[in-house]
């Protein structure tokens, strides 16, 4: 039993969970943790633990990166690329 669903019976001080005392049937009671204080049961929330990220997004990941800088770089090249004076400039 718990301290925080525990009854107690008013006409003939049975401690309880129910609607109604299973001694006496009567449906007048009080929650114990009226007289008795009761502590959180957690003081502080933790925060959600994450799984490791799969290999394969990891993967995924440095592949979308590496793309990305490959196409920086090629448009880097492209833009230090000196322009020869017969062609227009693209």
């Amino acid at each position: 039993m718990q301290l925080r669903e525990a009854r107690l019976c008013l006409d003939c001080e049975e401690l309880h969970v129910d609607d109604h005392c299973p001694a006496c049937a009567s449906d007048a009671f009080a929650f114990l943790t009226r007289w008795v204080p009761v502590a959180e049961r957690r003081p502080a929330r933790r925060p959600p633990v994450r799984p490791p990220p799969s290999r394969l997004a990891s993967l995924a990941r440095g592949g979308v990166t590496g793309m990305a800088l490959v196409a920086v770089g090629r448009w880097l090249w492209r833009a230090t690329e000196p322009v020869p004076k017969d062609k227009p400039k693209r």
